[in-house]
């Protein structure tokens, strides 16, 4: 290779490296992914736009066919450009940079943008121009909506949810006491009856489908100023922002009944459903915004136990007592714990022979604050709670060793049995022939000396596993009573398809009975049908003579009831099997 050769080579290199270093601008600007705008003020203080970059112009629809420089009004509307103009001065007057949201609309389109706007000085540090660069955040900004919306909103049916409506019955509270109460807010929870079936016959998706078409169906019967929440699965609710009087809220109660007595179309399927409404509102209720979605929701379940398909409206002293019955619930379950119950016995006299048949054991609350707590306040509590296995098992337990401690002190011969009722919750949800089964070992008492009681209800709640049941207890001993006989309605069905020993006679019975009255007419049968049978037959709630004779007459084993003893202490009873009978009518002890 030549030196001339060389010489024109290095010539060359040193050419594209000067080349290569020298930027230009501005095809670096009309390519960046954000829009540049420079301005200036015009001599009547107006922006004018000095140069636009192509993402700019793509965001404002800019033709190429703008010449500038000219005024931003040229360039798009008015209505859309006056926050940066504003800006744009105030940076020219103020003398620095600043930093700004806005939007314009391109189309139908409205986009959200961030803009930052620099100052350029002159050699006299004066601001005469300046340079705005345009950011897209639409999707941010829609994004974020979107987010929001969900927030507040419920998924499937659009409706403000719980958060949305607790903020807004906030601000109608609010508004309520700016008011100085001259008016008030309501809230109505709305429950549909019986959801579940229509999720088990028809789907979940159907389902979702009924609650879309429940939700058009609320939003016609309310006003436009009130708010449709979904609160949760089946539950709705209304915000009245403002009301008068109770009237105004119960009549939109009403169109909503009235809506639901309509069916619907359910994929070809004809549905009918109701709801049970809850009403508070802050003219009778709480004005805390928690509290009265509370007392609406306590109403709508007193409208569930009072028969659904209804609207129930709040009231306070109702409140009250069903807290008091949960606080009587907390303390029954310590109750059994601490020891606080107790058994009574009443005795059972046999009719015949004029003395001590059995007991029927009966609980006893002695609260150690409120004192004596009746049964029947605390039994159905327990029913209602799931508490009545713990006490039913308690029963069992201190029945069998109350029978154990009479028998070492009388003598095994001399102790009764012992009838314990046992209910059909505890047959439900325990292994009840296990559990006498246990307390009769841990005792060391026969079978003999334990008796159970049972209703009719009782036995129409499970009839198979209870006939196993009952069958296991007559194999260890343990004989069956059916009370309160003559209230249901299959009671002679029962009589030979369970193992029934004892039948006893409910006391609605016996306080009506008079000679060769109706219900004389049906005892006479009854015990004549015992008699064939092989049952003994109590009667229950004696407490008169005149009964007494005309039990005798019909033929009858035992009775019980306050004509012989009220329900006594375990000491006392212990002295009716040692022979003392205080109690016991002068007549009935000769």
């Amino acid at each position: 290779m030549t030196e001339t050769n060389v010489s024109s080579i290095a010539k060359h290199v040193g050419s594209a490296r000067t080349v290569s270093r020298v930027v230009n601008t501005n095809a670096v600007v009309e390519r960046l992914p954000v829009g540049v705008l420079v301005c200036t003020l015009s001599e009547r203080g107006g922006v004018e736009a000095l140069f636009i970059n192509r993402f700019a112009r793509d965001i404002f629809g800019i033709g190429t066919d703008v010449t500038l420089p000219c005024t931003i009004d040229v360039l798009w509307n008015g209505q859309d450009n006056h926050i940066l103009v504003s800006e744009i001065q105030d940076v020219f007057r103020m003398e620095r940079q600043s930093n700004f949201e806005w939007s314009v609309r391109s189309g139908t389109m409205e986009r959200f943008l961030s803009s930052q706007l620099i100052p350029l000085t002159d050699h006299e540090e004066r601001v005469h121009q300046v340079v705005c660069t345009i950011e897209d955040q639409t999707a941010e900004k829609l994004a974020e909506r979107n987010l929001l919306h969900h927030a507040f909103h419920d998924a499937l049916t659009g409706l403000p949810n719980r958060v949305l409506f607790r903020n807004r019955l906030e601000e109608a509270v609010v508004e309520c006491e700016r008011d100085g109460h001259q008016s008030g807010c309501a809230v109505l929870i709305i429950n549909i009856d019986r959801f579940q079936q229509i999720n088990e016959s028809f789907g979940h998706s159907a389902g979702d489908r009924f609650l879309v078409a429940m939700a058009a169906t609320l939003r016609r019967c309310i006003r436009s100023s009130d708010t449709l929440s979904r609160l949760s699965g089946d539950e709705f609710a209304v915000l009245v922002s403002r009301c008068h009087d109770l009237e105004e809220v119960t009549m939109i109660g009403e169109r909503i009944h009235a809506a639901m007595r309509l069916p619907y179309d359910l994929d070809g399927n004809e549905v009918f459903t109701s709801v049970s409404i809850g009403v508070a509102t802050t003219l009778s209720s709480s004005t805390h915004p928690e509290d009265l979605i509370r007392d609406a929701d306590f109403a709508m379940h007193r409208a569930k136990t009072n028969g659904k398909a209804r609207t129930e409206t709040y009231r306070r002293d109702t409140h009250q007592r069903v807290r008091s019955q949960f606080h009587l619930e907390t303390e029954l379950r310590r109750a059994v714990e601490r020891g606080e119950l107790d058994l009574h016995y009443q005795p059972i006299i046999d009719l015949e022979k004029n003395s001590l048949h059995g007991f029927e054991a009966l609980a006893r609350w002695q609260h150690r604050d409120k004192g004596f707590v009746s049964p029947r306040e605390f039994i159905p509590l327990a029913e209602e709670t799931g508490v009545i296995v713990d006490l039913g098992r308690w029963a069992f337990q201190a029945a069998c060793h109350q029978i154990r401690a009479w028998q070492d002190t009388y003598g095994t011969e001399a102790v009764p049995a012992v009838n314990v009722n046992v209910s059909g919750i505890q047959f439900a949800r325990d292994n009840v022939a296990q559990v006498a089964e246990t307390a009769l070992l841990e005792a060391g008492i026969a079978g003999e000396k334990l008796r159970i009681e049972l209703t009719e209800s009782a036995i129409m709640s499970n009839p198979s596993s209870i006939s196993e049941v009952l069958h296991r207890l007559k194999r260890i001993g343990v004989k069956v009573a059916l009370d309160d006989f003559g209230t249901g309605y299959s009671s002679l069905t029962y009589l030979h398809q369970f193992p029934i020993d004892v039948i006893k006679i409910d006391r609605s019975f016996i306080s009506q009975l008079q000679r060769d009255n109706h219900q004389y007419k049906i005892l006479t049968m009854v015990a004549l049908l015992a008699q064939s049978l092989g049952l003994e037959v109590i009667a229950e709630g004696l407490e008169d003579a005149d009964h007494l004779d005309m039990l005798r007459g019909l033929a009858f084993n035992s009775a019980q009831g306050f004509y012989f003893s009220k329900p006594v202490t375990a000491e006392d009873a212990g002295r009716m099997i040692a022979g003392e009978s205080p109690w016991l009518p002068a007549a009935l002890a000769e």
